[in-house]
């Protein structure tokens, strides 16, 4: 079973979905006992979401998309 340095040495991984679901089992037993661990779970979760949101409104400007998109080849 994970600790909490175990955890919050993962938390990053498992908001960007990037461990085995055993590891993710693991963990959500752990957070299920650690409200401290849960807190900071769910404060990563809303950072991520709240950055996600905050770059999908921006958008490139059209001269340097049409740029990138020259020297990529597309």
């Amino acid at each position: 079973m994970y600790d909490c340095e175990d955890c919050i040495r993962r938390l990053d991984q498992l908001v960007d979905k990037e461990l085995s679901p055993p590891e993710v089992e693991e963990i959500h037993v752990h957070l299920d006992e650690c409200g401290d661990c849960t807190k900071r779970y769910r404060f990563q979760e809303g950072l991520k979401r709240l950055v996600k949101v905050s770059y999908q409104e921006q958008k490139a400007p059209d001269a340097l998309r049409e740029r990138l998109r020259q020297q990529l080849g597309a």
